[in-house]
C-alpha cells in the first residue's frame, strides 16, 4: 500500500511540473513519514550516500573537458575534417553534421551538450543553404544521442554506479564503440534518401586527399582524446575518474598552451557548466537512492524479477519488454531520471535471466537516448529549434524517422550481444 503511495506522490508532482530530482524526493520523504518505522534522519544519510563516490568525480570532469574542447577551437578543426570527407555529397552539411557528432562524441559524453555545441555551428549554415527546419533539429538531435554511446560516456558512468559491484567501465566503454558508429551509418542513410527524395544542396568543392590531410592535421587535437582516454583505463595506467580528470587537462593545456584560445574567463564559464550540470545529476542520485533504498527494502526488485520470470522464459522476450518500457518512458521523462530509477528494478530481473549486465547496460544507455528526440520532452530537438526558431510541430513531424534509426540499431545490438561484444573481446574482456 505504501509503495503505490509513493509511486501515486512521483506521478502527480511530476504532473505538476516539479522537477523530477525534488518528485524523488518528495515521494521518499512521504513514504518514510507514514510509515512510521524508518527515522526521518535517515533521508539526509541516504541522500549523501548517494552522491559520495570517487567513480562519480568523472562525470564533471567528462563535462568540463568536452566543454573547454569546445570552447579551445578543437570542435571547428572536427567539423572541417567532416567537410572535407563527406561534404562534396548531396546533402553534403547534413552527413557532416552525423559524422562530427561521431568524432566529438568521443571527447564529450554528454548527448545534450553535443547538441548545443554542434547546432549552434551548423544549424544556421544548413538553413542558410536551404535546409528545411524540421530536418536541421531532427538530423542534429539525432546524431547527437552518439555522444553517449561512443566512449567516453556519462550515462556510462552512472549505469557502473548505480547498478553496484562487477561493472568494468573500461569494457562497457569498449561495447559502446560498434553500435555507436552503427549509429551514426544508420543516420547517413537515412540521411542519403532524404536527400534525394528532396533534392538537397549539393556542394561544388570536390573530394581531395590533399584537403583532408591538411584537415586532419588540424583535426588530430582532438581526435586523440578517446585514444588518451581509452588507452590510459584499459592500459591500467589510471581509473576512468583520473581519465576525465586528464581529458580536463588536457583540454586545458591544449587551448592555453596550443591554440591559445582559452582565457582565465573561459576557463570559469567551463567550470561553472561543469558544476550546474553536475549538480543536477548528483540530485538525481541522491533522491534516487532513498527510493532505491525503500525498493529493496520492501523487496521490490526480487518480486519484480519473479513476476517477470512467470511471465515469460524467454530473456529475448525480456530485454524486447525492457526497451519498450524504457521507451515508452522517455516519451514523458528525461533519459538520466528513468536509468536512475529503473536500473535497481531492472538488474535483478535481468540477472535471473543470465543477461550480461555490460550488455543491459548498454542496452538502456541506447535506449533512454530516445527521450531526448521523442516529442513532447525532446530536450535536444527543442535545443536546435530554438536556435533557429524553427516551430517545434515541423520539428517534431521530421524526427520520427531518427528515433526509428536509434531503435532500430539499438534492438540489433539487443538482439545480437557478439556485436558489441567484438571489440572488448579483442582486448581480452
Amino acid at each position: 500500500m505504501l509503495i503505490a503511495l509513493l509511486i501515486v506522490v512521483f506521478a502527480l508532482t511530476m504532473t505538476l511540473g516539479v522537477p523530477i530530482a525534488f518528485c524523488l524526493g518528495l515521494a521518499g520523504l512521504t513514504f518514510i513519514v507514514l510509515s512510521g518505522t524508518v527515522p526521518i534522519a535517515v533521508l539526509p544519510t541516504l541522500m549523501f550516500g548517494g552522491m559520495d563516490s570517487f567513480p562519480l568525480l568523472a562525470i564533471p570532469f567528462f563535462i568540463i573537458a568536452g566543454d573547454l574542447m569546445q570552447r579551445c577551437g578543437v570542435l571547428p578543426k572536427l567539423i572541417d575534417f567532416a567537410n572535407s570527407l563527406v561534404g562534396h555529397l548531396r546533402g553534403g552539411l547534413a552527413y557532416v553534421v552525423v559524422l562530427t557528432s561521431m568524432l566529438f562524441a568521443g571527447v564529450t559524453g554528454v548527448a545534450l551538450a553535443e547538441c548545443a555545441a554542434i547546432g549552434s555551428m551548423l544549424a544556421p549554415a544548413m538553413v542558410r543553404q536551404g535546409y528545411p527546419g524540421g530536418f536541421v533539429s531532427s538530423v542534429i538531435a539525432g546524431s547527437a544521442v552518439m555522444g553517449p554511446i561512443i566512449p567516453p560516456s556519462v550515462a556510462m558512468l552512472i549505469y557502473a554506479y548505480v547498478y553496484g559491484g562487477g561493472i568494468s567501465v573500461g569494457k562497457l566503454f569498449l561495447m559502446g564503440v560498434v553500435p555507436g558508429v552503427l549509429v551514426g551509418l544508420a543516420l547517413m542513410a537515412l540521411v542519403w534518401v532524404t536527400a534525394r527524395q528532396r533534392n538537397f544542396p549539393k556542394s561544388d568543392t570536390r573530394f581531395s586527399l590533399g584537403r583532408v590531410a591538411r584537415a586532419l592535421r588540424g583535426a588530430v587535437l582532438g581526435l586523440v582524446v578517446p585514444v588518451i582516454i581509452l588507452g590510459g583505463i584499459l592500459g591500467g595506467v589510471f581509473t576512468p575518474t583520473e581519465a576525465g580528470a586528464i581529458a580536463a587537462l588536457y583540454a586545458v593545456l591544449i587551448g592555453v598552451f596550443v591554440l591559445r584560445t582559452l582565457g582565465p574567463r573561459e576557463l570559469g564559464r567551463s567550470l561553472l557548466v561543469g558544476a550546474k550540470t553536475s549538480a543536477i545529476i548528483y540530485l538525481l542520485l541522491g533522491t534516487s537512492n532513498v527510493v532505491s533504498w525503500i525498493l529493496v527494502r520492501y523487496q521490490v526488485p526480487k518480486i519484480v524479477a519473479q513476476w517477470s520470470l512467470g511471465l515469460t522464459d524467454s530473456a529475448t522476450l525480456f530485454i524486447i519488454i525492457t526497451i519498450t518500457v524504457l521507451f515508452l518512458l522517455g516519451l514523458a521523462l528525461e533519459a538520466v531520471p528513468i536509468m536512475i530509477m529503473l536500473i535497481p528494478v531492472l538488474a535483478p530481473a535481468a540477472a535471473a535471466y543470465r543477461i550480461d549486465p555490460h550488455h543491459l547496460g548498454l542496452i538502456i544507455v541506447m535506449t533512454v537516448q530516445t527521450a531526448l528526440l521523442s516529442p513532447p520532452v525532446a530536450l535536444s530537438l527543442y535545443v536546435v529549434a530554438s536556435v533557429i526558431r524553427c516551430p517545434m510541430r515541423e520539428a517534431n513531424r521530421e524526427v520520427w524517422k531518427f528515433v526509428a534509426a536509434v531503435l532500430a540499431i539499438t534492438l540489433v545490438t539487443a538482439l545480437w550481444p557478439a556485436m558489441p561484444l567484438a571489440i572488448p573481446r579483442l582486448f581480452g574482456f
